[in-house]
Formats: C-alpha cells, sequence, structure tokens
C-alpha cells in the first residue's frame, strides 16, 4: 500500500468516476484502475462495485474510507511542516533559560514567534545553570540563556546580553524623596535587599553596601519593594514599565559603579550547525533586544 493508492481511492471517491479521477490526478483511467486493483487486493475486498450507471462504494470501501484520509491528511501535514522546518518557520524549537530571564525580552520573543510563525512548535524548559547543561547534554534542548560568563569549554556563545542594573525603591519610600544619595544613606533602607546577579554584583554589594540584612531572589525583592519595603538592585528591564508609571522610582547612588546582569545565549560546540528555526528565535531575539530594549547592549557573537 502506498501514497497513490490511497490519493487513487480518494479521488475515485470524490468525483463517483474513475475518469473524474484519473483527469484530477494526470493520469490515464487504467493507471488509476491499476491503483485501485493493488489497494483492493491489499485491504482483502473490493471498495467498489463495477457495472452499471453509477459507481458505488462498498460498505468495506465505506470502512476503509475515512482512515485512508487520514492517513493523507497525516502525510500532507507532515510534508507542509517539513517545508516550514526548511524555511526556519516550523518544527520544534527546545530552548532552556534561567527563571530570572524567562520574561520581558525573553517573553517578548516568544510571543512574537508565535504571532508571525504559528506552526513553529517552541518547548521552553527552565533550571539553574548546572541544569541547563545537563538540558544540553542529553539533547532536551539545543540552545540556553544562562549567566555569563560560564567557565565550560564546551560551550559555545552565540549572543551576549548586557543588562544595566539599577537602585529602585517605592514611590512612597522616605529614600525617593531624595533621588541622589550618599552610600551610607542606604542604611535607612529599612532593609537592603540584596540579589544574586553574579559572583560579581553579589561582591560589589556585600563590599560597598555591608549592612544589607535580606537576601531574596529577584522576583520577590521587586514584589517587596512594590509593597513598599526596602531598596534593590534589579535589572532595568524588570522596573522600567513601573518607573515609568511612577509606582517605583530609580536612585542615583554616589560612588557606586555601573553593574550589569550578564547572560549569553549558548549552543554546545559539538552541534556544529544551526537550523533554520533556531536562527529565526536568535535573531527575533536580537530584533526584539534592539527594538524594545535599549538600555540593553546586545552582541551576535555567532550563527553559523
Amino acid at each position: 500500500m502506498d501514497i497513490n493508492q490511497l490519493q487513487a481511492f480518494d479521488q475515485v471517491v470524490r468525483h463517483g468516476s474513475f475518469s473524474k479521477a484519473a483527469r484530477m490526478m494526470d493520469i490515464s483511467q487504467p493507471a488509476i484502475s491499476i491503483r485501485i486493483k493493488n489497494l483492493e487486493e491489499e485491504i482483502g475486498g473490493e471498495l467498489f462495485k463495477r457495472g452499471g450507471n453509477k459507481l458505488e462504494i462498498t460498505v468495506l470501501g465505506r470502512t476503509f474510507l475515512p482512515f485512508a484520509q487520514q492517513a493523507l491528511a497525516t502525510l500532507y501535514k507532515g510534508m507542509e511542516q517539513s517545508r516550514l522546518a526548511q524555511e526556519g518557520k516550523g518544527g520544534t524549537l527546545a530552548i532552556g533559560t534561567l527563571p530570572t530571564l524567562a520574561t520581558h525580552y525573553f517573553s517578548a520573543t516568544l510571543t512574537t514567534l508565535q504571532r508571525k510563525y504559528p506552526n513553529l512548535g517552541i518547548i521552553i524548559h527552565t533550571g539553574h545553570n548546572q541544569e541547563l547543561l545537563e538540558m544540553l547534554y542529553e539533547g532536551y534542548v539545543k540552545l540556553c540563556l544562562m549567566t555569563y560568563p560560564f567557565f565550560n569549554a564546551e560551550l559555545r556563545s552565540l549572543l551576549h546580553i548586557k543588562e544595566p542594573l539599577v537602585f529602585v525603591t517605592h514611590c512612597n519610600h522616605p529614600l525617593a524623596k531624595k533621588g541622589n544619595l550618599e552610600l551610607a544613606e542606604l542604611k535607612c533602607a529599612e532593609p537592603y535587599l540584596l540579589v544574586d546577579w553574579s559572583l560579581e554584583t553579589k561582591r560589589s554589594q556585600k563590599e560597598l553596601i555591608p549592612f544589607h540584612n535580606l537576601e531574596v531572589p529577584p522576583q520577590t525583592a521587586l514584589d517587596m519593594i512594590k509593597n513598599g519595603v526596602g531598596v534593590s538592585l534589579l535589572t532595568e528591564t524588570m522596573v522600567s514599565s513601573e518607573i515609568e508609571g511612577g509606582e517605583l522610582v530609580r536612585l542615583t547612588i554616589k560612588d557606586f559603579p555601573m553593574l550589569y546582569r550578564e547572560c549569553a545565549l549558548v549552543q554546545l560546540k559539538r552541534d556544529t550547525d544551526i537550523s533554520l528555526s533556531q536562527q529565526t528565535f536568535i535573531q527575533t531575539l536580537s530584533d526584539t533586544i534592539r527594538k524594545n530594549y535599549q538600555s540593553c547592549e546586545i552582541k551576535v557573537i555567532t550563527t553559523k
């Protein structure tokens, strides 16, 4: 049994005639008759009643018809998906990311991809850096967005993203009225919420702000600040809308160095190829950041 036989059966049923089906398939009537005969041998009985003025489908034919049409529909869908995958518009894209990187420009990128390429399947896995590495090694994902710098010689950077970190507090916090502060004035933060963005940023905060008394994840810090508690160093992408809306206030700390959260989109070096769907994701992520998150610096390392 092959696709030509199933197509012949489907066309004969649709048009009620061997000759019309043959014309639609651009083959001779004897050729379509042979295909139906061979299919009947596979099924084990006649699919059509021969003779008479009207071609009629048999009970066996009616029983087999929905399965034949379903098989054809699956094959056609597979062919279409394969074509879209070759164009970078279909297939499945499996990506790993840190939970703290799964929002803002990342989710905005996925939204754009879904709207522009609805046939592109996307699977997102989250975990810390070591878990992301294991996903890469085991083949669950092919691309990962993780903390930079990384110290694994088996990884290759495709994109490098650098986000500025800013001090923020609630608009009703006492420090919000001052704007420009001396470092010592952060003692009035009550409390200072330390977020571990990287080894460098954590060290800088501990050295320059030794009086912190609460270390929390980024989203916890943001939620606490929005509830009027404390000051924290958060990525500008996390708080830009709240600052623009006046709910949060950006603080400038004198003599405090500019710090950044850096991440990289990586793949294993042994994966020498980048599929068209992966290239589509990389380009869309890059375009999304450049268009909507101008405070971030993005560098394309390679897409080959």
